[in-house]
């Protein structure tokens, strides 16, 4: 029992070091890109590392690609040259960011933000070609007002929880890029 103590402490005293300076010499020399949020919640950071998939709105134009490098004032993305046939790094500037999108993946509520208005208009759709009574040929092809109440609702809670999955920030006086 001894000498699996010493044993155990040899290697912990031997490998703990090894692992705490590698992991700060990689954390301090990689540049990553955050975005400064202030919402209902309170602050919040995101940050996108270096090959993190960034989605950006940058005058009118919409990207999303991989996120290459940061600098102080800057950041480059890689973008395909259909020319070419190869990758090349586009710099933009913070200051050229107006939006920046977010997916976040919040269990049920994103599934449900796709199902919930298909759901909605099946429902409405199914409401109004078939018929109401047994013998087929009356209340054919009418809307029940009944069924805007059921199907009004699931299209308006998907739609919202779409929104919860799918955030958009504006980038500007509040929500501040930044580089570190």
């Amino acid at each position: 029992m001894k000498t699996f103590l010493c044993l155990l402490f040899t290697w912990i005293g031997v490998s703990l070091p090894m692992l705490v300076c590698g992991q700060s010499a990689t954390t301090s020399q990689s540049r990553y890109l955050a975005l400064d949020v202030y919402g209902l919640t309170g602050f919040n950071r995101l940050r996108y590392l270096e090959g993190d998939e960034i989605q950006f709105k940058a005058n009118g134009e919409r990207y999303r690609a991989p996120l290459a490098s940061v600098t102080d004032s800057t950041f480059d993305i890689l973008v395909r040259n259909e020319i070419m046939d190869r990758t090349e790094p586009y710099t933009i500037r913070f200051a050229d960011v107006d939006r920046v999108y977010k997916r976040k993946r919040i269990p049920f509520l994103t599934e449900l933000g796709f199902v919930l208005p298909i759901a909605g208009v099946t429902y409405a759709v199914a409401d109004f070609v078939n018929p109401r009574s047994l013998d087929g040929r009356t209340g054919r092809f009418r809307f029940d007002p009944q069924t805007l109440w059921p199907s009004g609702s699931m299209i308006v809670a998907g739609a919202i929880f779409y929104k919860l999955s799918h955030p958009s920030y504006r980038v500007g006086k509040k929500n501040k890029l930044r580089a570190f």
